[in-house]
């Protein structure tokens, strides 16, 4: 049974998916699940224009336990591993794995940070040694950080790698991207 994400994930998951929907790149080709929590699919997941099957756990920094966010998904991401559809196992050449995270400072008042989600987690991120979150990245395929922004009505994407660089975005999406 389909259960809805907790509520701080859901705005952040629906401006996602508007954003993001109609990029040449990374819009959506065909959508498999866009914000239900269940156990064969991840928190986004769908066919991206670009021929990517890009499989997508959100976090928000909107809660009481912002700073567990940080560490809860890389098990997120292992467990991504363990899910198995015939979607996954039809594109499993081309699956790369993601995170989204929001870019704008927390406003549901019930997080323990007053920072943007940008600087929220990479501040969290810049503290593991660089080989090592490389070589989780690498293990788990995980490919992209998106960064949306509800306010803007933007999405930065992230290499994996370049996230906890502080590299600039490797690719716009939006109004004022």
């Amino acid at each position: 049974m389909k259960q809805e994400k907790v509520k701080h994930e859901a705005p952040l998951i629906e401006s996602f998916k508007e954003i993001v929907s109609s990029d040449s790149r990374f819009g959506i080709q065909k959508a498999i699940n866009i914000g239900d929590d269940n156990a064969t699919c991840s928190d986004v997941e769908y066919l991206s224009k670009s021929g990517e099957y890009l499989i997508i756990e959100a976090k928000s920094h909107e809660s009481k336990d912002a700073y567990n966010t940080r560490h809860k998904i890389f098990g997120q991401l292992l467990k991504e591993h363990g899910k198995a559809s015939s979607f996954r196992k039809e594109h499993n050449e081309i699956i790369a794995l993601g995170v989204l995270i929001p870019k704008d400072k927390t406003s549901s008042g019930k997080s323990n940070t007053k920072k943007s989600g940008y600087d929220f987690y990479r501040d969290g991120y810049v503290s593991i040694p660089e080989e090592l979150f490389a070589g989780f990245g690498e293990l788990v395929k995980a490919k992209y950080i998106f960064v949306c922004s509800i306010i803007e009505r933007t999405i930065d994407v992230y290499s994996w790698n370049g996230f906890h660089q502080g590299d600039s975005a490797i690719y716009s999406i939006g109004e004022n991207a």
